[in-house]
């Protein structure tokens, strides 16, 4: 199951992370760092990974697989910041890709 990051006409979660494997992410030269895209790809896998975990515990709970409802709501509160935290940074990047535009105006 996808999950939209943003509002009216946002990109699926999925999606999102495959639009970030086009860009290029070089490391810094030679120190062997990343870039900021290879940090926010990793960024988006956790939280597609978070969100993954999440839905499996809450199917195995209500299956009756597993009786942990504490573990299980910690699993959906974890998915749910890395989440937002992936919605948030995306608005900046498009906020500050607007000032950026509109800066050439």
């Amino acid at each position: 199951m996808t999950t939209p990051i943003g509002g009216k006409g946002s990109l699926p979660l999925n999606e999102f992370a495959q639009s970030l494997q086009k860009v290029a992410a070089p490391t810094v030269s030679g120190t062997g760092e990343t870039g900021f895209a290879e940090k926010l790809r990793e960024l988006v896998a956790d939280a597609n990974r978070q969100q993954t975990d999440a839905q499996t515990a809450a199917n195995d709970f209500s299956a009756g697989k597993n009786d942990d409802l504490h573990g299980t709501m910690i699993d959906m509160a974890k998915a749910d910041i890395s989440l937002r935290l992936v919605a948030n940074v995306r608005n900046r990047m498009i906020e500050a890709y607007r000032e950026v535009m509109r800066m050439g105006s």
